[in-house]
């Protein structure tokens, strides 16, 4: 497809193009959203329209992926590597102290950018490691 080409000749893993330059790209409109709205002191629709996205997608549609590979024969395993976990808890238990609060300050939104940036540069250093699961035919 048209990631391995582009992860072939930019040298960039698979994995940091899926978490970090997709998402970006895929949610630009979200992401504007969410700026205008919080310009306009509305923090509650704000980070509805953030942190809507995210539920959406774990509690939804990685569920549905996993049923429609399980369906069509391809294994679609959740069997994430403990770095990918590690970063994935990380970021939820930082979400949620930001949420807890009912006021936001610019502290919090630093402490926001700055995971985000963690795990995009712990991506781009990643070693990729292959993972053949247990195949279809045993």
């Amino acid at each position: 497809g048209s990631i391995d080409g582009f992860c072939e000749e930019s040298g960039v893993s698979r994995t940091f193009v899926g978490l970090i330059i997709l998402p970006i790209v895929g949610n630009a409109v979200e992401h504007i959203t969410a700026i205008n709205v919080a310009m306009k002191d509305k923090m509650d629709l704000a980070m509805g329209v953030a942190v809507g996205s995210c539920t959406q997608i774990s509690l939804f549609v990685i569920p549905v992926t996993v049923i429609v590979g399980w369906v069509c024969g391809k294994d679609m395993t959740l069997n994430f590597p403990q770095f990918e976990i590690t970063l994935f808890v990380l970021s939820i238990v930082i979400v949620s102290i930001c949420i807890s609060n009912p006021k936001s300050n610019w502290l919090e939104g630093s402490l926001l950018m700055t995971t985000y940036l963690m795990i995009a540069v712990g991506f781009w250093f990643e070693k990729v490691v292959s993972y053949n699961g247990p195949s279809a035919e045993s």
